[in-house]
C-alpha cells in the first residue's frame, strides 16, 4: 500500500527535478547588432479591455524596430465598453499607420481563435506575434526576435511572460506569483530537456506559411481556449518545424494579475480545461502527475493534521509511524518545488514573494486539486461569456 504513495513522489522528484536541469541547459540569449530584416505582424485580440489598452499601445508605440518591417493588427471581439475608441483616439493621435482596428469574424466555439485567424490571414508579415491587450512590452522586443529566429532558422518561438508586480503585498498576490513562475520554469525546462509542452499566448511567435500549412487553429475551433498550446503541439508534430524557447530578459511581456481569487480560479480552469484534448504524452503524463501528487499531497496532510486528535493512533505509536513516513515526502516534495521556482524568481526578478513560498506551498496542492476537479466536471466564464470546454 505503501509503495502507491510513494511511486508518485518518486516520480514527481525525478520529473520537477529533470525539468530544474532542463532549465539550466536552455542558455539565455545574447543578441548581436545587425540589420533587422524580419517582417513582423503584431496580433492583439480584446474584448473589453478598456482599463489595459493605452497601457499596451503606449509600450507598442516605444518599440525600437523600423516601423516599415511591422504591423500591429488589433481584433476587437465584441467589445461592450469603450476599448475600441480608445484605439481609434490612439491612432489619431500619433498618426501611425502602421497600426490597424479590426472586427473579429466570429465563426466558431473559440472567438479567440477566430479574432487570430481573421488578423492573420489579412497579415502582410512573413511571422505573427501574438500578445494580450492587458500586457506591456518592452522596447527591444521585435529586435531580439528578428536577431533569434534568424540565428536559430526556427518556425515558432516560445518567450517569456511575467505577471506585473503588485503595489500591496498578500497571500493572494504571492500565491499569484509563484504559481506563476512554476509553470514558466516547467515551460523553460521543457524546452531544455528537448521536450516543449507549454506555451503561452501573450508572448509567441511563429511563421505564417507554416501556420497556414497546419490549417491554422480549424482541427481545435471546438475547444475555447488553447490557441497556444494546441498551435505548439501541431507544431511539434512536423518534421520541417524548428521550435526554440527565447531565454531573454530583454523580451519578457508583462501582464496584469487577477484582481480576486474568483477571476483567478476561473482563469486556471478554463487552462486546465484544455488538458483533456492535449496529444502529446509529456503534457499528459505532466498534468497526470501533478494531479495525482497533489491529490495524494491533500489527502495525507490532512490525515496527518486529523489524526493529532485521535488518542489511540497517538497511543499506539500509529500516528509516529506515518509520520515517519509521510512527512519526508512532504518535505522533498516542498524542496523540489522550490529549486525550480527560486531559478525563475531569479529570472523574472520577483524575489519579494519568496517569502511567501512555504505558506503557498501548503495551500498549492489544495487549490490545485480543487480546480483540476472543477475543470473536469464543470464550465468556466470568460470575457462575459460562458463556456463548457
Amino acid at each position: 500500500m505503501i509503495w502507491l504513495i510513494i511511486i508518485p513522489f518518486a516520480l514527481y522528484v525525478i520529473t520537477i527535478g529533470a525539468l530544474y536541469i532542463g532549465s539550466i541547459l536552455e542558455k539565455e540569449f545574447v543578441p548581436k547588432l545587425s540589420t533587422p530584416i524580419t517582417r513582423f505582424s503584431v496580433i492583439i485580440p480584446f474584448r473589453n479591455e478598456a482599463d489595459n489598452l493605452l497601457n499596451l499601445l503606449s509600450s507598442l508605440n516605444s518599440l525600437t524596430y523600423p516601423t516599415a518591417l511591422f504591423e500591429i493588427i488589433l481584433v476587437n471581439d465584441a467589445s461592450t465598453d469603450n476599448s475600441e475608441r480608445i484605439v481609434l483616439d490612439f491612432i489619431k493621435k500619433h498618426a501611425t499607420n502602421h497600426i490597424r482596428l479590426i472586427d473579429n469574424q466570429i465563426k466558431s466555439s473559440s472567438p479567440k481563435k477566430d479574432a487570430l485567424q481573421t488578423a492573420i490571414h489579412l497579415a502582410s508579415g512573413d511571422w505573427i506575434v501574438t500578445t494580450d491587450a492587458d500586457c506591456i512590452v518592452q522596447p527591444s522586443w521585435l529586435d531580439v526576435l528578428d536577431h533569434f529566429i534568424r540565428a536559430k532558422n526556427c518556425q515558432l518561438v516560445v518567450m517569456p511572460v511575467a505577471i506585473a508586480i503588485s503595489e500591496k503585498r498578500s497571500f493572494f498576490k504571492a500565491y499569484e506569483q509563484l504559481d506563476f513562475l512554476s509553470l514558466m520554469g516547467a515551460t523553460v525546462g521543457g524546452f531544455g530537456l528537448k521536450l516543449p509542452f507549454l506555451c503561452n499566448g501573450a508572448n509567441l511567435a511563429f511563421d505564417k506559411e507554416h501556420f497556414l500549412k497546419l490549417n491554422g487553429y480549424d482541427a481545435h475551433n471546438h475547444i475555447a481556449s488553447g490557441d497556444d498550446h494546441f498551435l505548439l503541439e501541431q507544431m511539434a508534430s512536423r518534421k520541417d518545424a524548428n521550435i526554440q524557447y527565447l531565454k531573454s530578459s530583454l523580451v519578457i511581456t508583462t501582464t496584469q494579475p487577477q484582481k480576486s481569487w474568483t477571476g483567478f480560479i476561473n482563469q486556471r480552469i478554463r487552462w486546465a480545461k484544455k488538458a483533456t484534448h492535449y496529444s502529446f504524452w509529456f503534457s499528459k503524463y505532466i498534468g497526470l502527475l501533478v494531479l495525482v501528487v497533489n491529490a495524494l499531497w491533500v489527502f495525507l496532510f490532512s490525515y496527518l493534521i486529523f489524526t493529532l486528535f485521535d488518542n489511540f493512533l497517538l497511543k499506539t505509536g500509529v500516528y509516529h509511524y506515518a509520520l515517519l513516513i509521510i512527512l519526508p515526502l512532504l518535505i522533498v516534495k516542498l524542496i523540489i518545488d522550490a529549486q525550480l521556482i527560486l531559478k525563475e524568481a531569479a529570472f523574472y526578478k520577483r524575489w519579494r514573494y519568496i517569502a511567501y513560498l512555504p505558506l503557498v506551498s501548503i495551500f498549492y496542492p489544495f487549490i490545485s486539486t480543487y480546480i483540476a476537479l472543477n475543470a473536469l466536471m464543470v464550465g468556466f466564464e470568460w470575457k462575459g461569456r460562458n463556456y463548457r470546454r
